[in-house]
């Protein structure tokens, strides 16, 4: 009896080229003895509906889109007692979690990756009472990766987040956080932080760490302090060149639960799309949360 195989499609990610390869990676499934069930995403939350709702009924589950379809993936499979292996066929603008996980470009192969290879285990993040599969943020350029138009991520891609980026600068907002984990307690201001498990954020690599374990059960924080005047702006510039843990702007740690409590409101991002704006934000490392897909990998490394 051949097992069964849910395919979620979001058509409309990236530039819209996933709809030529989609015959492509069917066709790689069934050869390999997969019965298939095609799902096209139509509106936002639709891939965390269809597999919270069908997704126990498949031996298999794949999506293809960019990475908000795999966040939403993820979000319904956080739903089931029992998970089945996942597969991702990145089609977005940037795809930061499969540049970690070196999930190859081309649609085929990344189907003939989830067919022929073995799954290997990597953490889930959880965000209050949501999840995230790579990055939690707040504050300075968060808001760009889900404001900025679909026709312009398409047009120039990277380059969209920095273009966006810049613009935001004039209206760059301290926020005043208390930062708590198992080891340590920062308080201060903030221009920006993020919680993450990716080698590779926002299409940047070695921004946060050259020894992301993607299944070691720990999160890799960042934290940006806000500056005085412009000369402390160049400063931070300065040091996020230099990937030391403790300096007078930035700081890294790695840790398995975060707390934040901010004075207010602080929109978060997750993933790439608006995560709300609470003035609390527990977050945890649910470790080996998920069987996933990878090429070569670089999990605990």
């Amino acid at each position: 009896m051949p097992q069964k195989l849910l395919f979620i499609v979001n058509p409309n990610s990236g530039k819209g080229e996933m709809r030529l390869h989609i015959v492509d990676c069917v066709d790689v499934f069934v050869r390999a003895g997969f019965e298939v069930t095609l799902y096209t995403t139509q509106q936002a939350g639709d891939a965390s509906r269809i597999v919270a709702s069908r997704g126990a009924d498949f031996d298999r589950i794949v999506c293809s889109g960019g990475d908000g379809t795999l966040n939403e993936t993820v979000a319904g499979l956080m739903q089931l007692s029992e998970r089945p292996a996942l597969g991702y066929i990145p089609s977005g603008t940037t795809n930061d979690f499969a540049a970690s996980l070196q999930i190859p470009k081309k649609p085929a192969e990344a189907a003939a990756l989830i067919v022929n290879g073995m799954p290997s285990s990597v953490d889930v993040g959880r965000f209050n009472n949501r999840y995230f599969t790579y990055v939690a943020g707040f504050g300075a350029f968060t808001e760009v990766a889900y404001s900025t138009p679909q026709n312009t991520k398409n047009a120039l891609g990277r380059m969209a987040y920095i273009l966006e980026g810049v613009k935001s600068l004039p209206t760059l907002r301290n926020y005043h956080v208390k930062v708590e984990s198992e080891n340590e307690t920062i308080e201060d201001d903030f221009i920006y932080g993020m919680v993450t498990n990716s080698t590779t954020v926002g299409g940047f690599k070695g921004l946060i760490a050259s020894d992301v374990g993607l299944d070691d059960g720990l999160f890799e924080v960042f934290l940006v302090r806000a500056p005085a005047n412009p000369l402390e702006f160049q400063a931070i510039f300065n040091e996020l060149l230099i990937a030391h843990n403790q300096q007078k702007f930035v700081t890294r740690f790695k840790a398995q639960r975060v707390r934040f409590t901010a004075d207010g409101e602080m929109p978060w991002t997750l993933d790439g799309e608006f995560g709300g704006a609470p003035t609390v934000a527990e977050i945890v490392n649910c470790q080996k949360a998920l069987q996933l897909f990878v090429g070569q990998s670089r999990l605990g490394q």
